[in-house]
């Protein structure tokens, strides 16, 4: 059986849909902005690591004065592209506590060893920096536990999928304290109610199509914990 490398599954066919001036395109960068205003909410300066950056579009919504901003994918093609868009494409000798704020949009899923990913990469998070994970499928919504899939979600790329009761887990017992969940779906570029009500009804009766749904997507916003200094005084009231 022939080995499809990652680097040739993410070529410049996968990456079409980014093309300027695409319906697709226009959607993401709509969503590109709203997730890029909650994540102002948190953290407003610093650098940011976009883990699986593709073509750089959503590091290109952070400013060039606020922001020193760093990109890592499997793809050339998309680093090639992502390099063009003032993204640091080669990370440092040595990372660790580094960045303010890393970032993982879409790209948990598609990781063949997630959780020494997180690991490394909050081993590379500054104390008080921020993990974020964008656009990332939730298993513990209404469609995957009554269909056991997701049906904007193409299965050949994923290893790992996860609820986001499994996610608050996995973060927590690395030492990360979650923040908050949230679910984009209301709002969001790509939600379609009426019709996407009616998919979900066809799909309850065995007709499979794609649509996007209520909690089928979720975000998480956590951080790692900031030292904590001890004052003498502090330490003689703890005798």
């Amino acid at each position: 059986m022939t080995t499809i490398h990652a680097k040739e599954l993410y070529g410049a066919e996968y990456f079409s849909v980014y093309q300027p001036g695409s319906a697709e395109h226009q959607k993401r960068l709509a969503m590109y902005s709203q997730e890029h205003s909650r994540i102002r909410e948190l953290v407003k300066t610093g650098k940011v690591l976009d883990v699986g950056c593709g073509v750089g579009d959503f590091l290109n919504m952070f400013g060039d004065s606020a922001w020193v901003k760093y990109g890592i994918d499997v793809s050339p093609y998309a680093l090639q592209l992502a390099s063009q868009k003032h993204i640091i494409t080669t990370l440092p000798e040595t990372c660790d506590n580094f960045f303010d704020l890393i970032v993982f949009r879409g790209t948990l899923q598609h990781l063949d060893e997630p959780i020494t990913t997180i690991k490394r990469c909050i081993r590379w998070l500054k104390p008080g920096g921020h993990m974020v994970f964008l656009a990332t499928p939730n298993i513990g919504g209404p469609c995957y536990r009554l269909f056991q899939d997701l049906p904007m979600l193409g299965s050949s790329m994923n290893f790992m999928l996860v609820s986001d009761k499994i996610l608050r887990n996995i973060l927590q017992n690395l030492g990360l304290s979650v923040l908050k969940f949230h679910f984009p779906y209301r709002g969001s570029p790509y939600a379609r109610p009426w019709r996407d009500c009616f998919s979900f009804g066809l799909r309850c009766m065995g007709v499979r199509r794609s649509f996007a749904f209520w909690r089928n997507m979720m975000e998480c916003y956590a951080q790692k914990a900031a030292p904590t200094s001890v004052t003498l005084s502090g330490a003689q009231d703890n005798i």
